[in-house]
């Protein structure tokens, strides 16, 4: 990735600690709060200096966070109860969250975290978490 290294670094940093509010909060819409700030940061940097997987980058977080953040409010709320989270769900996300940031530091290609990312999220859409629990789709 085509970044400053204070971008880089900044990157990082917000990133680790998006990290670890996820293991530390309680709540799981606190989680997501605090998992917003991935692609926030994200666009804050591409911002000023666009490079091709940052945007890639962005992009895959904020899906991800949009469509977690649906499945947590229909939890919470009851509305559709159906799909659950997969056991130790935000621990599995904090950690891609935090290999993530180690790639940018080291300035390796971030696609293999990022496709976790997506197969991590998928889990909680209905097909997802069918195909999860069938065995089709591992994390």
């Amino acid at each position: 990735m085509d970044l400053p290294e204070e971008l880089r670094a900044e990157l990082e940093k917000e990133l680790i600690y998006v990290g670890d509010r996820i293991i530390a909060e309680r709540d799981p819409r606190r989680k997501v709060f605090f998992y917003s700030a991935a692609y926030g940061i994200t666009r804050r940097i591409m911002n000023l200096c666009f490079d091709p997987q940052l945007g890639f980058m962005e992009l895959v977080l904020q899906l991800s966070y949009n469509t977690i953040n649906d499945r947590v409010n229909r939890i919470m709320i009851g509305k559709d109860p159906t799909v659950p989270l997969i056991d130790g769900f935000f621990e599995k996300l904090a950690q891609e969250i935090n290999n993530l940031a180690q790639c940018i530091k080291a300035d390796k290609d971030t696609y293999k975290i990022l496709e976790t990312i997506v197969t991590l999220t998928y889990t909680t859409t209905g097909n997802g978490h069918y195909l999860y629990t069938k065995g089709l789709l591992k994390i």
